[in-house]
């Protein structure tokens, strides 16, 4: 239906599995895109407040611009202080970095199109070579995660496309690592 209302590309929510992304681009229509997040700290939640500066006990008003401190955003942490959230602005972010450099090959296998970096304040660059050289079948995907490893602020997880919690990490992940 969206297809037929001019819809070219649609993004794939980042809890949904490998799983389940394979049986909806197995009825994809002629001409639709697809696109993974394969990079990033995954947005969790959106606020019409910024809750950098809310944080800071600011009011809304006068942020003061207090997310310029943090250009990764804000780490939450849990009572056993395991970092679990990120504030950035208005967004609530996951601690640990997306990484789903492993998946590139089975990606391209599936017919997924697009893939989708997050920026972050150091390294982006650095990510997007690190992807393209996977692409291009210059680097094992191995050896792309482990790279990448150091540069994924958090940390690094894949939980969401293997199926389970976002934050973990799939038994290949932690064996490239």
């Amino acid at each position: 239906m969206l297809a037929r209302q001019g819809a070219r590309r649609w993004v794939a929510p980042l809890e949904m599995d490998r799983s389940a992304i394979a049986t909806l681009l197995g009825t994809q229509p002629a001409g639709m895109e697809s696109e993974v997040f394969a990079w990033g700290r995954m947005p969790l939640a959106f606020s019409a407040r910024c809750m950098t500066a809310r944080n800071r006990n600011l009011p809304k008003d006068d942020c003061q611009f207090s997310c310029i401190d943090y250009p990764d955003g804000l780490i939450m942490d849990t009572r056993e202080q395991q970092a679990f959230l990120v504030l950035n602005g208005i967004q609530t972010q996951s601690a640990r970095c997306c990484n789903l450099v492993l998946a590139l090959p089975d990606m391209a296998d599936l017919g997924i199109d697009v893939l989708r970096i997050s920026p972050q304040a150091r390294d982006t660059l650095e990510v997007v070579a690190a992807f393209d050289k996977v692409r291009r079948g210059e680097w094992q995907p191995a050896h792309a995660a482990h790279v990448l490893e150091p540069l994924a602020p958090g940390g690094s997880c894949d939980g969401f496309w293997s199926g389970q919690p976002g934050m973990e990490r799939s038994g290949a992940l932690e064996a490239a690592l």
